[in-house]
Protein backbone atom coordinates (compact mmCIF):
# COMPACT_ATOMS: atom_id res chain seq x y z
CA UNK A 1 0.00 0.00 0.00
CA UNK A 2 1.24 3.46 -0.92
CA UNK A 3 0.78 6.30 1.59
CA UNK A 4 1.36 9.67 -0.07
CA UNK A 5 1.50 12.73 2.19
CA UNK A 6 1.25 16.14 0.56
CA UNK A 7 3.33 18.68 2.48
CA UNK A 8 4.22 22.34 2.20
CA UNK A 9 4.99 24.94 4.82
CA UNK A 10 3.13 27.63 2.91
CA UNK A 11 -0.63 27.82 2.49
CA UNK A 12 -2.23 28.09 -0.93
CA UNK A 13 0.34 25.86 -2.62
CA UNK A 14 -2.25 23.59 -4.21
CA UNK A 15 -2.07 20.65 -1.79
CA UNK A 16 -5.83 20.08 -1.53
CA UNK A 17 -6.40 20.25 -5.28
CA UNK A 18 -3.58 17.77 -5.89
CA UNK A 19 -4.96 15.34 -3.28
CA UNK A 20 -8.59 15.56 -4.41
CA UNK A 21 -7.92 15.23 -8.12
CA UNK A 22 -5.25 12.54 -7.76
CA UNK A 23 -7.54 10.52 -5.53
CA UNK A 24 -10.43 10.74 -7.99
CA UNK A 25 -8.30 9.64 -10.95
CA UNK A 26 -6.96 6.66 -9.01
CA UNK A 27 -10.46 5.68 -7.86
CA UNK A 28 -11.69 5.91 -11.44
CA UNK A 29 -8.84 3.62 -12.49
CA UNK A 30 -10.16 1.00 -10.07
CA UNK A 31 -7.84 1.54 -7.11
CA UNK A 32 -9.33 1.68 -3.62
CA UNK A 33 -8.45 5.12 -2.28
CA UNK A 34 -8.61 6.68 1.17
CA UNK A 35 -8.09 10.43 1.65
CA UNK A 36 -7.26 11.91 5.05
CA UNK A 37 -7.77 15.59 5.82
CA UNK A 38 -5.46 16.75 8.63
CA UNK A 39 -5.82 20.48 7.90
CA UNK A 40 -7.50 22.77 10.43
CA UNK A 41 -9.11 24.45 7.42
CA UNK A 42 -11.01 21.42 6.08
CA UNK A 43 -11.03 22.23 2.37
CA UNK A 44 -10.53 18.60 1.34
CA UNK A 45 -13.41 17.53 3.58
CA UNK A 46 -15.73 19.79 1.57
CA UNK A 47 -14.32 19.04 -1.88
CA UNK A 48 -16.62 16.17 -2.89
CA UNK A 49 -20.20 15.37 -1.82
CA UNK A 50 -20.60 12.53 0.66
CA UNK A 51 -22.70 9.38 0.35
CA UNK A 52 -22.15 8.53 4.03
CA UNK A 53 -20.77 10.70 6.82
CA UNK A 54 -18.99 8.80 9.58
CA UNK A 55 -19.64 9.75 13.21
CA UNK A 56 -15.94 10.46 13.78
CA UNK A 57 -13.01 11.98 11.90
CA UNK A 58 -9.32 12.82 12.09
CA UNK A 59 -9.39 13.81 15.78
CA UNK A 60 -10.66 10.37 16.79
CA UNK A 61 -8.27 8.67 14.36
CA UNK A 62 -5.30 10.45 15.94
CA UNK A 63 -6.30 10.06 19.57
CA UNK A 64 -8.49 6.94 19.48
CA UNK A 65 -7.68 3.29 20.00
CA UNK A 66 -5.87 1.19 17.43
CA UNK A 67 -8.87 -1.09 16.85
CA UNK A 68 -10.91 -1.87 13.76
CA UNK A 69 -14.08 -0.45 15.29
CA UNK A 70 -12.41 2.82 16.26
CA UNK A 71 -10.67 3.27 12.91
CA UNK A 72 -13.65 2.39 10.70
CA UNK A 73 -15.84 4.80 12.70
CA UNK A 74 -13.79 7.64 11.16
CA UNK A 75 -14.20 6.66 7.49
CA UNK A 76 -16.80 8.49 5.38
CA UNK A 77 -17.76 7.56 1.82
CA UNK A 78 -17.84 10.06 -1.03
CA UNK A 79 -20.39 9.77 -3.85
CA UNK A 80 -17.62 8.43 -6.08
CA UNK A 81 -16.97 4.65 -6.04
CA UNK A 82 -13.68 3.52 -4.48
CA UNK A 83 -13.12 6.94 -2.89
CA UNK A 84 -13.41 7.30 0.90
CA UNK A 85 -12.29 10.07 3.23
CA UNK A 86 -11.48 10.75 6.87
CA UNK A 87 -12.81 14.23 7.52
CA UNK A 88 -11.10 17.02 9.41
CA UNK A 89 -13.29 17.68 12.43
CA UNK A 90 -12.59 20.36 14.99
CA UNK A 91 -8.79 20.29 15.26
CA UNK A 92 -8.64 22.87 18.04
CA UNK A 93 -5.62 23.87 20.11
CA UNK A 94 -6.51 21.32 22.80
CA UNK A 95 -6.29 18.53 20.24
CA UNK A 96 -2.85 19.70 19.10
CA UNK A 97 -1.75 19.86 22.75
CA UNK A 98 -3.02 16.33 23.36
CA UNK A 99 -1.11 15.09 20.33
CA UNK A 100 2.02 16.98 21.43
CA UNK A 101 1.83 15.40 24.89
CA UNK A 102 1.58 11.85 23.56
CA UNK A 103 4.92 9.99 23.77
CA UNK A 104 3.85 8.06 20.66
CA UNK A 105 2.86 11.19 18.71
CA UNK A 106 5.14 10.39 15.77
CA UNK A 107 3.41 7.00 15.36
CA UNK A 108 -0.22 8.11 15.79
CA UNK A 109 -1.14 7.92 12.11
CA UNK A 110 1.41 5.30 11.12
CA UNK A 111 0.01 2.67 13.51
CA UNK A 112 -3.57 3.28 12.38
CA UNK A 113 -2.72 3.10 8.67
CA UNK A 114 -0.88 -0.21 9.06
CA UNK A 115 -3.93 -1.83 10.68
CA UNK A 116 -5.43 -4.63 8.55
CA UNK A 117 -8.74 -2.77 8.25
CA UNK A 118 -6.83 -0.17 6.21
CA UNK A 119 -4.21 -2.28 4.43
CA UNK A 120 -6.76 -4.94 3.40
CA UNK A 121 -9.27 -2.43 2.04
CA UNK A 122 -7.20 0.28 0.35
CA UNK A 123 -4.50 0.41 -2.29
CA UNK A 124 -3.42 3.99 -1.61
CA UNK A 125 -3.86 6.61 1.10
CA UNK A 126 -3.45 10.31 0.34
CA UNK A 127 -2.98 12.72 3.25
CA UNK A 128 -3.61 16.46 3.00
CA UNK A 129 -1.77 18.56 5.59
CA UNK A 130 -1.83 22.07 6.99
CA UNK A 131 0.42 24.65 5.37
CA UNK A 132 2.54 25.06 8.50
CA UNK A 133 4.90 23.04 10.62
CA UNK A 134 3.42 21.15 13.56
CA UNK A 135 3.07 17.81 15.33
CA UNK A 136 0.13 16.66 13.18
CA UNK A 137 2.03 17.41 9.97
CA UNK A 138 4.98 15.46 11.41
CA UNK A 139 2.73 12.47 12.18
CA UNK A 140 1.39 12.60 8.61
CA UNK A 141 4.91 12.71 7.19
CA UNK A 142 6.12 9.81 9.31
CA UNK A 143 3.11 7.74 8.20
CA UNK A 144 4.00 8.19 4.52
CA UNK A 145 5.86 5.94 2.16
CA UNK A 146 6.33 8.98 -0.11
CA UNK A 147 6.07 12.76 0.22
CA UNK A 148 4.85 15.17 -2.44
CA UNK A 149 5.35 18.92 -2.25
CA UNK A 150 3.69 21.30 -4.75
CA UNK A 151 5.64 24.46 -5.61
CA UNK A 152 4.01 27.41 -7.31
CA UNK A 153 6.48 29.06 -9.72
CA UNK A 154 6.50 32.44 -8.04
CA UNK A 155 9.26 33.89 -5.91
CA UNK A 156 7.76 33.54 -2.42
CA UNK A 157 6.59 29.94 -2.95
CA UNK A 158 9.96 28.88 -4.36
CA UNK A 159 11.82 30.50 -1.47
CA UNK A 160 9.45 28.92 1.05
CA UNK A 161 10.02 25.49 -0.44
CA UNK A 162 13.78 25.82 -0.29
CA UNK A 163 13.76 27.27 3.23
CA UNK A 164 10.63 25.96 4.95
CA UNK A 165 10.14 22.55 3.41
CA UNK A 166 13.84 21.77 3.56
CA UNK A 167 13.90 22.74 7.26
CA UNK A 168 10.91 20.48 7.86
CA UNK A 169 12.71 17.59 6.19
CA UNK A 170 15.81 18.20 8.30
CA UNK A 171 13.69 18.21 11.45
CA UNK A 172 12.11 14.90 10.44
CA UNK A 173 15.58 13.35 10.33
CA UNK A 174 15.32 13.01 14.12
CA UNK A 175 12.78 10.25 13.51
CA UNK A 176 15.58 7.90 12.50
CA UNK A 177 16.44 7.28 16.14
CA UNK A 178 12.89 5.91 16.56
CA UNK A 179 13.09 3.79 13.42
CA UNK A 180 11.19 6.35 11.34
CA UNK A 181 13.15 7.15 8.19
CA UNK A 182 12.17 10.24 6.18
CA UNK A 183 10.30 9.10 3.06
CA UNK A 184 11.60 10.19 -0.37
CA UNK A 185 10.24 13.55 -1.54
CA UNK A 186 8.90 14.45 -4.97
CA UNK A 187 8.31 18.10 -5.82
CA UNK A 188 5.73 19.29 -8.31
CA UNK A 189 5.60 22.61 -10.15
CA UNK A 190 1.96 23.60 -9.68
CA UNK A 191 -0.22 26.26 -11.31
CA UNK A 192 2.41 27.44 -13.76
CA UNK A 193 1.18 30.18 -16.09
CA UNK A 194 2.72 31.22 -19.40
CA UNK A 195 4.51 34.28 -18.09
CA UNK A 196 8.22 34.86 -18.51
CA UNK A 197 8.57 35.14 -14.72
CA UNK A 198 6.98 31.71 -14.14
CA UNK A 199 9.24 30.17 -16.77
CA UNK A 200 12.34 31.73 -15.20
CA UNK A 201 11.43 30.58 -11.68
CA UNK A 202 10.62 27.08 -12.95
CA UNK A 203 14.09 26.94 -14.49
CA UNK A 204 15.61 28.02 -11.16
CA UNK A 205 13.68 25.28 -9.35
CA UNK A 206 15.04 22.71 -11.80
CA UNK A 207 18.57 24.01 -11.29
CA UNK A 208 18.15 23.67 -7.53
CA UNK A 209 17.17 20.02 -7.82
CA UNK A 210 19.87 19.27 -10.39
CA UNK A 211 22.50 20.71 -8.05
CA UNK A 212 21.31 18.93 -4.90
CA UNK A 213 20.70 15.36 -5.98
CA UNK A 214 20.88 13.07 -2.96
CA UNK A 215 18.60 10.19 -3.84
CA UNK A 216 15.86 11.45 -1.54
CA UNK A 217 14.53 14.39 -3.57
CA UNK A 218 13.32 14.62 -7.13
CA UNK A 219 11.45 17.13 -9.26
CA UNK A 220 8.68 15.56 -11.29
CA UNK A 221 8.73 16.16 -15.01
CA UNK A 222 4.98 16.73 -15.05
CA UNK A 223 3.84 20.29 -14.34
CA UNK A 224 0.28 21.29 -13.49
CA UNK A 225 -0.64 24.43 -15.44
CA UNK A 226 -2.58 27.40 -14.19
CA UNK A 227 -5.83 26.60 -15.98
CA UNK A 228 -9.45 27.47 -15.34
CA UNK A 229 -10.48 23.82 -15.51
CA UNK A 230 -9.10 23.16 -12.01
CA UNK A 231 -11.01 26.05 -10.45
CA UNK A 232 -14.18 25.17 -12.34
CA UNK A 233 -14.00 21.53 -11.23
CA UNK A 234 -13.53 22.58 -7.59
CA UNK A 235 -16.55 24.87 -7.82
CA UNK A 236 -18.65 22.09 -9.35
CA UNK A 237 -17.27 19.58 -6.79
CA UNK A 238 -16.27 17.12 -9.50
CA UNK A 239 -12.89 15.62 -10.43
CA UNK A 240 -10.97 17.70 -12.93
CA UNK A 241 -10.27 14.67 -15.13
CA UNK A 242 -14.03 14.33 -15.63
CA UNK A 243 -14.47 18.06 -16.22
CA UNK A 244 -11.81 18.45 -18.92
CA UNK A 245 -11.18 15.36 -20.99
CA UNK A 246 -10.12 17.27 -24.09
CA UNK A 247 -8.63 20.72 -24.67
CA UNK A 248 -9.64 23.01 -27.56
CA UNK A 249 -6.07 24.31 -27.95
CA UNK A 250 -2.64 22.73 -28.03
CA UNK A 251 -2.33 22.31 -24.26
CA UNK A 252 -2.80 18.90 -22.65
CA UNK A 253 -6.25 18.44 -21.11
CA UNK A 254 -6.48 18.16 -17.32
CA UNK A 255 -7.24 14.44 -17.59
CA UNK A 256 -3.92 13.75 -19.30
CA UNK A 257 -2.03 16.04 -16.92
CA UNK A 258 -3.35 14.12 -13.91
CA UNK A 259 -2.55 10.75 -15.49
CA UNK A 260 0.99 11.95 -16.23
CA UNK A 261 1.35 13.22 -12.66
CA UNK A 262 0.33 9.90 -11.14
CA UNK A 263 2.53 7.98 -13.53
CA UNK A 264 5.51 10.10 -12.38
CA UNK A 265 4.70 10.43 -8.68
CA UNK A 266 3.16 7.08 -7.79
CA UNK A 267 3.84 4.94 -10.83
CA UNK A 268 0.32 3.50 -10.79
CA UNK A 269 -1.24 2.30 -14.04
CA UNK A 270 -4.69 0.85 -14.73
CA UNK A 271 -5.05 -2.86 -14.16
Amino acid sequence: MVILTIIATKGGAGKTSVVANSAAVLADMGFRVLCIDTDVQPSLSKYYPLHYRAPNGIVELLLGNNTEQAITSTISNTVYPNLDIILSNNIVDDVKTNVQNRPDRAFLLRTKLTHPCITDNYDIVLIDTQGSVGVIQDAAAFAATRLLSPIMPETLSAREFIAGTQSALERLQHGKIMGLPVPPLSALIYARDRSKDARMISDQIREYFNSSLDGQKQLLQTEVPSAKAYKEAATLRIPVHCHETTHPGKAEPAKQVMLNLLSNAIKFTPE
